[in-house]
């Protein structure tokens, strides 16, 4: 609780004044003023509960004029581990002052910590679209893909947070068994001449900025920084290359997304910038997709040419790749949900025992790889497939090669298994 005190006594910004010995009895009369100096003083008692009360009060009064009221309350109510609270308070502030970056950041986070992920995704997505060059929101929405089994979107995701200055590599460790590492074509999006920076009255204070970034600073941990700096005079922001006098343009025409930072002089002051891209995850989606697609019909020799069925038989592959990405995280509902309510186990297994069997051989392995070689499609009817392939699985305590057979048949959900058989063990 003691870094949240620290935080909290950052926060609440108007000079504290010592509390009275009535404080925790207020008068009818209790002015708006008045409750932000009883919540200044009960934070610096470290009476958290009673100063959260305080600043409630306060936003009744003047909450809809000072948006950055609830925010701090919401910030006091996380750090008392009132989440439901904290969103709700966030909520407010993010409504009221919409164009501000950071009130999307805390909110996106409280509904992450209540596992919100959707409304979190959305929250950190609106945050990416004002400011695309913010390195914690791509980082957060990379943990939330990871979460959703989302790896190949939440590797673009963390990749830009790297090339932002993200150093971190615990979420990469993470995500390497899992994800294709796909990575971004910039040569499509060079037309897009976007630029984050920070702005300094002088060359010596952008030198000196411009060596913490390269000692692995953010530009969001120097914008809090310069914050702090009385009489600090500084700008950050997003800008076109067309916003800039066509002398300084010239110099960063030839800039390529994500390159290290350069001082320019834009007279009278000096700005550090860095080239980014918009943020745009329909294109992560679009790209990843045609990607898929070509992947499938290189492993499977499908060609969208001549093939009436090619789109029904791309479809149930992607049913196998999902069958064995869940497989291999372990999920057992989802998992489940990958076979047919008619699913006949082989060699005239009940269902019954058949569940409880996978779900041991889901749930006792520490970790599982499979990998799928030589995929054969065949279409046994308008909704009926046959898939057959090289089956090649390692746990930590077992490892096997198997040919296999799904067949697999369009319901309302999609593809499903209908039948699964182990044609010939090749190894163990």
């Amino acid at each position: 609780m003691k870094k949240h005190t620290l935080l909290l006594i950052f926060l609440f910004t108007l000079s504290p004044q010592t509390l009275p010995a009535n404080a925790s009895a207020p008068s009818q009369a209790t002015t708006f003023n008045d409750h932000l100096q009883r919540a200044n003083a009960f934070i610096r008692s470290y009476r958290h509960f009673e100063a959260a009360d305080a600043l409630k009060e306060a936003t009744k009064l003047g909450g809809t004029q000072h948006p950055s009221l609830h925010m701090r309350l919401a910030i006091l109510y996380y750090g008392l581990g009132l989440i439901p609270e904290a969103i709700a308070e966030g909520e407010k502030a993010v409504q009221l002052a919409p164009g501000s970056k950071w009130y999307k950041y805390d909110l996106a986070k409280f509904y992450y910590v209540n596992k919100q992920y959707e409304k979190a995704q959305q929250q950190f997505s609106n945050l990416l679209n004002l400011d695309p060059g913010f390195t914690y929101g791509y980082y957060f929405l990379a943990k939330i893909f990871f979460h959703e089994k989302l790896y190949d979107m939440a590797w673009l995701s963390y990749e830009r947070s790297k090339f932002l200055g993200h150093r971190g590599k615990h979420l990469e460790e993470k995500l390497r068994p899992y994800t294709t590492k796909p990575r971004e074509d910039f040569s499509q999006q060079m037309d897009d001449t976007l630029f984050r920076f920070i702005k300094v009255s002088s060359k010596k204070k952008a030198e000196e900025i411009l060596a913490k970034i390269h000692n692995g600073k953010l530009f969001e941990n120097l914008e809090l920084e310069l914050k702090k700096e009385k009489n600090s005079n500084f700008d950050f922001g997003i800008m076109m290359l067309s916003e800039l006098k066509n002398s300084v343009a010239l110099s960063l025409t030839n800039s390529r997304p994500y390159t290290p930072p350069v001082i320019v002089q834009t007279e009278p002051d000096y700005r550090i910038m860095q080239r980014i891209l918009p943020f745009d995850i329909q294109t992560w989606k679009t790209n990843l997709k045609n990607a898929a697609s070509k992947s499938i019909s290189e492993k499977t020799g499908l060609k969208s040419t001549g093939d009436e069925n090619f789109s029904a038989k791309i479809a149930a592959f992607y049913a196998l790749e999902h069958w064995k990405n869940v497989w291999e995280s372990a999920d057992v509902g989802a998992y489940f949900a990958t076979y047919s309510k008619n699913f006949s186990p082989q060699n005239g297994v009940s269902i019954q025992s058949w569940r409880q069997k996978s779900r041991k051989n889901l749930t006792t392995p520490t970790i599982i790889r499979i990998k799928i070689d030589d995929p054969v499609v065949e279409m046994l009817a308008e909704n009926r497939i046959l898939i057959s392939f090289q089956q090649n699985y390692t746990s930590n305590t077992y490892h096997s090669i198997v040919l296999k057979a799904l067949t697999m048949e369009k319901e309302t959900e999609g593809w499903k298994i209908v039948r699964e058989q182990i044609l010939q063990k090749l190894g163990n």
